[in-house]
């Protein structure tokens, strides 16, 4: 899974990776696995020292790197209240205002008149804002520099060649080097604002980010999330021994149904399963690779055969990575719950009228579809759903706890 060697490391040279993927509105759920995560991992003598980030699992580990100093409940509340700060007016500009701007954009690019170009459908200057203002950005720096934290990487992709950019503050000039062929590369940053906004841009739905800094990465970026394979292997090539990953997605594939298959579909489910397949599946093949890596090396003839291998190919060692996994067992749980504070909150007369934007982008995408549940979890802002997804965050962690109560699974 990771070069370095098979023997146990010992316990002053671990390294502890937070692995936050990616989820947009769902990643509330993230935040509530790490209410639990967290304490349960200091209780053990163990704090996470690199984090890495794709899309809104950026901002957590943004959010989290500020903070890193504090005791693990500490952290927590924290986060909670970065969750507080995110919602819809801090995140998206209201539709009725981008409107103008969206159809000159579109009117100048069918004229041809390509420097005004559009770039994505939801303006995220709010976003911009709260991440400059709700995040400690001194401390980050700080953090990183008095070896609280050893890295802290966030994911983007550039926009025309499609390459993998881990934007990482903490290790200098001693970045790993992955082969041309990987399509990845370390760039060494001061991270600031508009890398976190470059690593969130979810493609068409948000703005691309023009990344200024620093000069040998510059350039336009969307969504971490949209080129990465192996969400887990950049935490293990920045040092890491162990592995906490969280993410948003199901564990398990979805179960197939074909009479389900054969309904009519709409844009909301072309665009919900983009999402799906982009957000949620890496993650899950990382994890079932790690977990079948682990299996071959602690077989003594398998594990002698496959070194052996590696080794003759120029490659170094593998080991076996003590790993905690955290994500809904069942997908549509997180699909459900923002289906259900949809109807509370905004279908009604009163909630359209308070807040008509996701009435609109709900009928703009089909209304009736099944996946719409899965796509507005992405999308909704809104302190309930926040509540439900990171409740079941607390579930799903605890859960792991109990069932592994010296934490790791190896």
């Amino acid at each position: 899974m990771t070069p370095s060697d098979e023997r146990e490391t010992p316990a002053e040279q671990e390294s502890v990776a937070l692995v936050l993927d990616a989820g947009g509105a769902r990643s509330a759920y993230q935040v509530g696995a790490l209410e639990v995560l967290l304490p349960a991992l200091a209780e053990r003598g163990h704090r996470p020292t690199v984090l890495v980030g794709t899309s809104a699992g950026a901002l957590i580990c943004g959010g989290l790197a500020g903070v890193a100093d504090r005791p693990a409940p500490a952290q927590a509340a924290a986060l909670r209240d970065l969750l507080d700060h995110v919602t819809k007016p801090a995140v998206i500009t209201p539709l009725w205002r981008q409107v103008p701007e969206v159809v000159a954009r579109y009117a100048s690019e069918t004229l041809g008149l390509s420097r005004f170009r559009l770039r994505g459908l939801f303006g995220t200057g709010p976003l911009r804002a709260t991440l400059a203002e709700a995040l400690d950005w001194e401390a980050v720096h700080r953090h990183l520099s008095d070896d609280t934290l050893d890295a802290v990487a966030v994911t983007a992709t550039t926009v025309r060649t499609g390459q993998v950019t881990m934007f990482t503050e903490g290790r200098g000039a001693d970045l790993p080097r992955p082969a041309p062929g990987q399509h990845r590369r370390y760039v060494d940053t001061h991270l600031e604002v508009e890398h976190l906004m470059a690593s969130a841009a979810i493609p068409a739905l948000f703005p691309s980010v023009q990344v200024h800094a620093p000069e040998e990465a510059a350039g336009w970026y969307v969504d971490g999330a949209t080129r990465r394979r192996h969400p887990l292997v950049p935490a293990l090539e920045l040092g890491a021994t162990h592995v906490v990953a969280v993410g948003t997605g199901s564990l398990r594939a979805p179960a197939v149904d074909r009479s389900a298959d054969r309904e009519p579909v709409d844009l909301g489910d072309g665009v919900a399963t983009l999402l799906g397949a982009v957000m949620d599946d890496p993650m899950r093949h990382d994890l079932r690779r790690l977990r079948q890596t682990n299996r071959l090396l602690q077989d003594p003839g398998t594990a002698e055969a496959v070194q052996r291998m590696r080794r003759e190919e120029g490659e170094r060692d593998l080991r076996v990575v003590p790993h905690v996994a955290v994500a809904p067992d069942r997908g549509d749980e997180l699909a459900a719950a923002a289906m259900e504070v949809f109807d509370r909150n905004h279908r009604t007369l009163l909630g359209t009228a308070a807040d008509p934007d996701l009435q609109v982008v709900h009928r703009l995408l089909g209304g009736d579809s099944p996946l719409q549940g899965e796509l507005l979890s992405y999308l909704l802002f809104d302190r309930d759903f926040f509540g439900a997804a990171a409740d079941l965050g607390r579930r799903d962690a605890r859960r792991w706890v109990e069932e592994h109560p010296d934490l790791w699974a190896t």
